[in-house]
């Protein structure tokens, strides 16, 4: 069932009811509705609003202000349906019913598809990975103005966004998807050289895809990147798996991906004779011939298969006589 009201902080501030977009005010406004939506159900001092908005510069009539930018708010969301923003001693607090925004909805999944991954339950942390990841529009509060909100919240994010990532492709290889992953791992890995566990994923997609040659080239490389950025070699996890490979370790073997049940049957081929045409005339003696053959192989009397050769140029009706 939707949800009555929907906040999406996974890309540009987006406020919906009932599936329709609710008109915001720009500028700070926005900055002022974010910082209530990260602290959802809690109090929020009209201090700490200013100091999202100006840092420690804080002008003179900041709280004026931050209390002006409010009553916009409430105006734009009463409009939407109910009272958001309560008023509590010096602060404020928006009120969020459960799933109504999507940065806990994605917590959730994330770790869901983190626990599964660390049980073997691939088919869960696949779906739940692919579904917190599908949550994303983008750049987390893209057009949220606020150095402050932006420092505060967004590393945090994109960490998260990446742990999903990497639960995704993990299940993707558990699952015998590796061919698939290879691109997104190869340019993943260029984004993010220091993460080990990606090379790893990288490295067993390409062993997986019986390119051992470019796995060990996959090693090779994470090596000489850690080695250059942070002076050390790799960890346990990259070793272990470089020695595996090398071994031919029959447990990294592709999984073989499997038929869903769901899936519908191969639609039948049709394997049939041409149509005859309608009026056939003359070829008495080839028809005569042919039909003797037939009748020759049609005994009970045990003998060579049969196979007759129409030859002819181009038009004259072999094929028709053939289905005569």
């Amino acid at each position: 069932m939707a949800q009555e009201m929907e906040f999406r902080l996974l890309g540009p501030l987006l406020v919906n009811c009932r599936e329709t977009a609710v008109p915001l005010p720009r500028g700070h406004q926005r900055a002022v509705l974010a910082a209530l939506l990260l602290s959802a159900n809690q109090v929020v001092t009209v201090d700490g609003l200013a100091e999202v908005l100006w840092g420690q510069d804080l002008p003179a009539s900041a709280r004026l202000t931050v209390q002006n930018y409010v009553k916009r708010l409430r105006i734009a969301l009463r409009q939407a349906g109910r009272d958001r923003i309560g008023t509590r001693p010096n602060s404020y607090l928006i009120r969020v019913d459960t799933g109504e925004l999507d940065i806990p909805r994605f917590e959730v999944l994330v770790a869901s598809a983190c626990a599964a991954a660390r049980d073997g339950s691939w088919d869960q942390a696949a779906a739940d990975a692919a579904a917190a990841l599908a949550l994303w529009r983008g750049e987390p509060l893209a057009d949220v103005e606020s150095p402050a909100l932006a420092l505060r919240e967004v590393p945090r994010l994109a960490e998260l966004r990446l742990q999903a990532v990497e639960a995704r492709l993990e299940a993707d290889l558990r699952l015998g998807r590796h061919m698939d992953a290879v691109p997104e791992l190869q340019r993943l890995t260029r984004t993010h050289p220091l993460r080990e566990h990606l090379h790893a994923l990288l490295m067993l997609a390409l062993y997986q895809s019986e390119r051992q040659g470019e796995a060990m080239g996959a090693y090779a490389a994470a090596r000489q990147s850690l080695i250059d950025e942070l002076g050390v070699d790799p960890g346990s996890e990259l070793r272990e798996l470089h020695q595996r490979i090398l071994a031919a370790d029959p447990s990294l073997a592709a999984r073989r991906p499997e038929l869903s049940t769901a899936d519908p049957a191969p639609a039948a081929v049709p394997r049939q004779l041409p149509g005859a045409i309608a009026h056939f005339a003359g070829r008495v003696g080839e028809l005569t011939a042919l039909t003797t053959l037939l009748d020759e192989a049609d005994s009970s009397t045990p003998g060579p298969v049969v196979i007759s050769t129409v030859g002819g140029t181009a038009g004259v009706g072999k094929t028709a006589l053939a289905v005569r």
